[in-house]
């Protein structure tokens, strides 16, 4: 039951009031067709509206089955037109670009009926108004009777209680209209329904009940009714109507689709701000991605660093930052006084030693998630390989480390080389070798695994260098050897013309020979210091000979610009552990590391061992004959001739001197002080004559075995020796090897072992029959050749100064024994006399005394040969600054749990980043314990460089971003004033889908829903012109710059950049969406 009570309703227009219903009142049966007459302005179409819900009273109640609507709010009215109302206009009111099944599935739309369900009761609806066949038409294909119809199967689809018809048959011709107005009759069986018409002949015909209303009151009722006086006014809550978003957007999209060009044109607009944010995106992006590609190359080449003497790149820089400040003059000191600039101290500030072996463990244990964040940690030990050349027919040649420059004046080659890096080929290569294969191409053999496997590094253009070539032995080292000799002379260096070429086979038959460092070394018992034999070229001679194989398996060149391996030979780090294990149980490094304060080249703490060889007892070196020194003085009597003037009759006894009265000669004291490094001139083939003695004495040796064994001799009888020494075959081995000439003490073995077979001397007895053989006319010569080697001069000069006080003590005794003597003699002459001649005896006593320098000289000899001398005096005389570690790395140890470096290979910038975290938290650690000395300084230099290259590039981006952002701005703008234009195009379907039940919100929702399909529109479209501009942009900077892909727009970006065109629309249709939900739903319906 449908009940008005006292319904006012009026419109102010201006000043004008006009009251289109008048306190009316009157109630409809649930089931009669009621037709409304009256003129125009009468109230017909407002009582219509009103009793629809489309218009809202000001005054009175609407009862609807018994429940009154005067505290209806927006939403319960949209819920009661659309399931309990079906209107049915005069211009049928049809949304145009919706097909006819569309129009009429709307309102169950609404109702929140599925798909399946709305268009098998559209399609029902539509086939008993007859129109089944015209399903998929437009309104604008259809005839005015049809378009009537299909308002009728609207009004009908949701089976409402009430149909309002608004002069359904105005617009229509009689015979259409008949046709209506029976399909009209029919529905009023078993509903209300309610007509406005101006036909009373319609009205009279087909009507069951006519009210005619004149000036807004009702005038005429042919059949009243009055509800029952006892009937309650309730209130019940009605179901809620709701528009899908997918029916909105199929509005709008339709709508739009009927508007294509201008629905373009709006969003190319709208996309132009999309397109210059995607392109700069799209550029910074390239240009990150290109920073990023070198940024990861360079992380293989310069990983994030930590040496065992760690320095902090920022003091560095504060340091050089504050020097610059200095220089420009923004700090002024005191007027009249200079100010210190504390550069150094700034700089050094920053060095500190790290504790490596803590982080080590802390890395494999604590911090092991970092292994996460990264491709590999290498760890490096203080060990240099000792590799020398295979062919060691010109002698042992060492090529790492490079000992050419060192053998010739310098100390080492990077004075000469500069930047070339010095003539040091051999460099450890990485254990992951997956950070540096993806950038170098196999071309023969394989990467190295082994300890005893390399591979040679060729330049990026496929060469190698000829510093490489010499240490390879494939160029003649004497070329080298020439042009240093000729850089040091200061002459025009010939440097060889050709231009060599090999096979990669010729490159692999390369080998070369592992020295341990240990084995470089002798123990001398007597002094209990271990000396260097570097120097003897037999010695290492057999050394390389017996060392371990190196061989080259593979043959590597770059592929690109950047490259990890500079040219070069690359080791593994097995080759390193292997040295290290070899040289652990050595005799030396066992004694290193148990007196770790006393260094065991020379046998004096670390502490002390600086300067001379103090704690040598040179006396021990050298052997002094006493008695020969005894004979060297002799004593002139003659030379003493007193004249004793008055005293002729006196007699002058004979002085009988006593030689044995002179004092002890202390040798020891004597030759304390003499200096022997600077008497004794080595000559220059030492090291060759002692290898010939060498050679000489080992062949002596074998041929007496040989001899021996051959002729039944007992090798331990000492007559059998001296036989074989007669023989021809001895004879033919000290003759020596045709053309060769022999040192000076290979002939002095020679000529003493020829003398002794010759006259047949005890060889044993040395003392004797080497004497002998000195005196010999060989022996003196040899003699003089030898003290062609002491300084003589030098020799004179420091015993003069030793035996100064010696020669003292003697004339003193001799004074004092000849003063007795004579003072006996000449006791009772007279006192005056007596001065006299003592006078003169004071001066003859230096002319009587008289030194043989020769025999002198004699009566010292050496203990040591002059090699044995030589190296124990550079083992124990040392000016450098020694160290237990210094003496571990030149040993070639080290522990495995303590390295000198680490390098940290992170996987990316990203990674780099975490891997700083996990870092910085092993320092804060170490400090929140107090153990300052475990906190660790590490180098970053690809972070300090790229980082800010980075920054700069995204400020950049930022702010072209900020001024693009300008023109989505206005491109928003743009699109919020077309929508609101939509609206104004849109309004009569505003009204038609609030008569259908659609509240408000579907109003906006529909309107949301078209600048959200217009901004997908334009964000698509300028991402999608974007990716198409970034083809030829990278084609043309390919060309040119070598740059690939410098614009690439990530589809994340594309999708981000999409929703921000949708949101920025969104956005600005807000205004006109909610314009077009407050539009008034009845003068919606009265536009056109």
């Amino acid at each position: 039951m449908l009940q008005l009570d006292q319904v006012r309703k009026s419109y102010t227009t201006g000043d004008f009031t006009q009251v289109a219903l008048d306190d009316v009142s009157i109630a409809f049966r649930d089931n009669e067709f009621v037709a409304i007459l009256g003129p125009s302005g009468s109230g017909k179409t407002t009582l219509l509206n009103v009793v629809g819900g489309l218009d809202h009273y000001d005054s009175g109640n609407l009862i609807i089955d018994g429940v009154a609507t005067s505290k209806y709010k927006d939403r319960d009215w949209d819920t009661y037109r659309n399931n309990r109302i079906g209107f049915v206009f005069q211009s049928y009111n049809l949304i145009p670009h919706q097909s006819v099944l569309a129009n009429v599935e709307l309102a169950l739309t609404l109702a929140g009926v599925s798909p399946a369900e709305r268009r098998q009761r559209a399609i029902a609806a539509l086939d008993e108004v007859g129109l089944v066949d015209h399903i998929h038409k437009r309104p604008n294909q259809l005839s005015g009777g049809q378009m009537q119809r299909v308002a009728i199967a609207r009004a009908l689809i949701n089976d409402p209680e009430i149909l309002l018809a608004d002069e359904p048959t105005g617009a229509l011709d009689s015979h259409t209209s008949v046709q209506i107005m029976a399909l009209l009759t029919s529905i009023a069986k078993d509903r209300l329904v309610i007509m406005v018409t101006h036909n009373p002949e319609l009205a009279e015909e087909y009507a069951t009940r006519i009210v005619s209303l004149r000036d807004g009151v009702i005038s005429e009722d042919s059949d009243p009714y009055t509800p029952d006086a006892g009937e309650e006014i309730g209130h019940s809550q009605a179901k809620r109507t709701s528009m899908s978003f997918l029916t909105a957007i199929a509005l709008s999209f339709n709508n739009l689709m009927t508007k294509k060009g201008r629905t373009l044109m709006t969003a190319f607009a709208g996309s132009i701000g999309i397109i210059g944010i995607a392109a700069i995106l799209a550029l910074a992006n390239g240009v990150n991605a290109y920073i990023k590609g070198v940024e990861e190359d360079t992380l293989s080449m310069y990983p994030l660093s930590i040496e065992r003497q760690g320095f902090d790149m920022g003091s560095m820089l504060a340091a050089s930052a504050g020097l610059m400040d200095e220089m420009g003059g923004d700090k002024a000191g005191e007027e009249g006084s200079a100010h210190e600039i504390h550069l150094l101290s700034s700089m050094f500030g920053g060095i500190g030693t790290n504790d490596l072996r803590s982080l080590k463990s802390y890395l494999e244990g604590e911090g092991r998630s970092i292994q996460d964040s990264v491709n590999s940690i290498q760890y490096s030990y203080d060990v240099t390989p000792q590799i020398f050349a295979s062919d060691t027919a010109d002698g042992p040649r060492q090529v790492n480390p490079d000992s050419t420059f060192s053998k010739l004046g310098f100390g080492s080659g990077g004075a000469v080389m500069g930047s070339a890096g010095g003539t040091n080929v051999f460099s450890e290569l990485v254990d992951d070798l997956s950070l540096v294969d993806t950038q170098y191409d196999v071309l023969q053999g394989r990467w190295p695994t082994a300890f005893d496997e390399t591979v040679l590094v060729l330049s990026p253009s496929g060469g190698v260098s000829d510093v490489s070539l010499y240490a390879m032995g494939l160029r003649d080292p004497a070329e080298l050897d020439a042009m240093v000799r000729q850089v040091i002379a200061e002459e025009k260096v010939s440097v060889p013309e050709d231009s060599l070429s090999f096979s990669y086979d010729e490159l692999m038959d390369v080998t070369f020979r592992l020295v341990n460092a240990t084995d470089r070394y002798a123990f001398d018992s007597a002094y209990d210091v271990w000396t260097d034999r570097g120097g003897d070229e037999a010695f290492m001679r057999q050394l390389v000979d017996g060392g371990e194989t190196l061989k080259i398996v593979g043959v590597v060149k770059a592929n690109g610009d950047n490259s990890v391996l500079r040219p070069g030979i690359y080791y593994t780090s097995a080759l390193t552990r292997h040295i290290i294990e070899a040289s652990q149980d050595t005799a030396i490094v066992q004694s290193q590391l148990a007196h770790r304060d006393v260094n065991v080249f020379s046998g004096r703490s670390f502490a002390d061992d600086t300067g001379g060889p103090e704690g040598l007892d040179l006396a021990s070196l050298i052997t002094v004959d006493e008695d020969a020194i005894t004979k060297a003085f002799t004593f002139d009597q003659s030379k003493l001739q007193l004249d004793l003037g008055g005293l002729e009759d006196l007699s002058m006894p004979d002085l009988e001197l006593d030689p044995a009265a002179l004092p002890e000669l202390d040798v020891a004291a004597l030759l304390g002080d003499l200096d022997l490094t600077t008497l004794v001139r080595p000559p220059d083939d030492l090291d060759q004559d002692v290898g010939q003695t060498t050679a000489m004495v080992q062949g002596l040796a074998e041929g007496f075995v040989a001899y021996a064994a051959a002729n039944a001799l007992d090798p331990a009888d000492p007559a059998s020796f001296p036989t074989f020494l007669a023989s021809d075959e001895a004879k033919a081995l000290l003759a020596g090897e045709p053309g060769a000439k022999p040192g000076m003490i290979t002939q002095l073995v020679t000529g003493y072992l020829g003398y002794a077979t010759g006259n047949q001397a005890d060889l044993a007895d040395v003392a004797t029959t080497l004497p002998a053989f000195l005196a010999t006319p060989e022996g003196q010569a040899l003699q003089g050749e030898a003290m062609g080697l002491i300084d003589t001069a030098a020799l004179q000069t420091q015993l003069q100064g030793a035996i100064g006080g010696y020669l003292q003590e003697v004339m003193s005794t001799y004074m004092a024994e000849a003063s007795s003597q004579i003072g006996d003699a000449l006791r009772t002459q007279i006192t005056s006399a007596m001065e006299g001649a003592m006078d003169q005896l004071a001066s003859q006593m230096s002319d009587a005394m008289s030194i043989d320098q020769e025999a002198f000289t004699k009566a010292f000899s050496l203990n040591k040969n002059q090699e044995e001398l030589t190296q124990l005096l550079m083992s124990m005389a040392t000016t450098e600054l020694n160290s237990f570690e210094s003496n571990m790395r030149t040993l070639g140890y080290a522990d495995l749990a303590d390295p000198s470096g680490i390098e940290i290979f992170p996987k990316d910038f990203e990674s780099k980043g975490k891997v700083i975290e996990t870092l910085d938290a092993y320092n804060e650690r170490a400090r929140d314990g107090g153990h300052e000395d475990k906190v660790i300084t590490y180098t970053d230099l690809v972070g300090a460089l790229m980082g800010s290259v980075t920054d700069i590039v995204n400020m950049v981006s930022y702010v072209l971003v900020a001024f693009v952002a300008i023109s989505l701005i206005v491109s928003s703008i743009m699109i919020g004033v077309i929508t609101y234009i939509s609206v104004l195009e849109r309004k009569k379907e505003i009204g038609i889908l609030r008569s259908i039940g659609a509240s408000k919100r579907d109003i906006r929702r529909v309107f949301n829903a078209e600048t959200l399909i217009v901004g997908f529109v334009a964000g698509a479209l300028g991402v999608g012109l974007t990716f198409l501009l970034t083809v030829p942009a990278n084609a043309i900077v390919y060309t040119n710059f070598d740059v690939a892909n410098v614009a690439q727009l990530p589809w994340q970006a594309a999708l981000i950049l999409v929703a921000i065109s949708m949101a920025l629309t969104a956005l600005a249709g807000l205004i006109p969406a909610s314009a077009a939900s407050r539009k008034d739903p009845v003068e919606a319906l009265r536009s056109e």
